[in-house]
């Protein structure tokens, strides 16, 4: 297990040196972030204690985004404030002021998600899994399984056995199993993204999962560039994949700090 990066709470010192709110962006991923994570997808709402400190930060900041695998307006519902940007698909969709888009290089995936769970269930299925279909990918989660190695196992052969699942993207996170197309879309490029579209100098991203790695492996890459100072925060829970510790500048415990955080950076840019 890697060295859990430092605290942001414990380091204002090094990352609350705020100038210019308007050159400041703000990117929280959903699940696990800003909510608990739970284990029907279906169930999970912000947590209460994020709506005030977000709603001031997104009335003030250059730019506040809400990042997920959910589709945009799924979690649109699910923080259900503006002017907030909402990035779903992992980057495929961008939901802002009732508009919503999609990237030009998000396309369908090879094999269509409901077609994967036809193919994946006789073998993958067993008790306690959720399969959660959405338009680019099928994310299977097995937090509820009695047996989640058992569980994992078995899922891990049934994709083994899809010839076609080797030309697709298989992203183990915490407790989920992600299947979805190879087409270059994902956090990483929708971090890119913003950074070039809206000026910004300087940016927070926080995530928890294995999905969020593009996004921090992406801010790191910008900011050694020179193009935006930024700041990747790896948001812990139980499980948190290893890599979102390699690729964090910080670390909070769970969403009770990532409370704690939003409320001292309102405070910071009041």
């Amino acid at each position: 297990m890697p060295a859990q990066p430092p605290n942001l709470l414990a380091n204002v010192d090094a990352w609350i040196r705020i100038s210019d709110p308007s050159k400041l962006g703000l990117v929280l991923d959903f699940d696990g972030t800003i909510s608990e994570l739970v284990p029907v997808p279906d169930d999970a709402t912000l947590h209460p204690d994020v709506a005030a400190p977000l709603s001031s930060l997104a009335s003030k900041l250059g730019m506040t985004a809400v990042m997920s695998g959910r589709p945009a307006r799924d979690v649109k519902n699910r923080v259900g404030m503006e002017p907030i940007l909402y990035i779903g698909n992992h980057g495929a969709e961008y939901l802002f002021d009732g508009c919503l888009t999609q990237a030009p290089q998000a396309t369908e995936p090879l094999i269509s998600p409901e077609d994967l769970v036809a193919r994946l269930k006789p073998t993958g299925d067993g008790p306690g899994l959720v399969w959660e279909v959405k338009q680019f990918s099928l994310a299977i989660h097995y937090r509820m399984s009695p047996d989640k190695a058992q569980a994992r196992l078995a899922l891990q052969r049934a994709v083994e056995a899809v010839p076609e699942i080797q030309d697709m993207e298989v992203i183990s996170g915490n407790m989920v199993l992600e299947i979805r197309g190879r087409n270059g879309v994902n956090k990483g490029s929708a971090m890119e993204k913003l950074v070039r579209e809206h000026e910004l100098q300087s940016l927070f991203f926080l995530g928890d999962d294995t999905t969020d790695v593009d996004a921090l492996i992406a801010l790191r890459k910008l900011t050694d560039a020179g193009a935006v100072s930024g700041v990747g925060v790896a948001v812990i829970q139980d499980g948190t994949p290893e890599p979102v510790l390699d690729n964090a500048d910080y670390s909070l415990e769970g969403v009770a700090e990532v409370v704690k955080f939003l409320r001292m950076l309102d405070e910071a840019t009041a």
